[in-house]
């Protein structure tokens, strides 16, 4: 959508507390008329591909975590073996 279509509002979420790298923002459509060359072209089902993107970004967050844990540990480790 381009900013200034009737009924479309976005804002940029201020103030999360964590994943502060990604931008996100609330998107609010309201009885809005998206033209077709501004509609995606995969995009078929909307339950079916929020689920796929859904899925995939959990693995990417977990993946995250458990590397951030991973450095943890390993900073700790490596403190606790040095230190006098």
């Amino acid at each position: 959508m381009e900013h200034g279509t009737a009924g479309y509002k976005a804002e940029k979420i201020e103030r999360k507390y964590s994943m502060r790298a990604m931008q996100n923002g609330d998107v609010v459509l309201d009885n809005c008329f998206v033209p077709d060359k501004n509609k995606l072209t995969h995009a078929k089902n909307f339950a079916t591909g929020t689920n796929k993107i859904l899925e995939a970004s959990r693995l990417t967050i977990a993946w995250g975590a458990a590397g951030i844990a991973a450095g943890a540990y390993e900073a700790a480790l490596k403190y606790t073996l040095n230190r006098v």
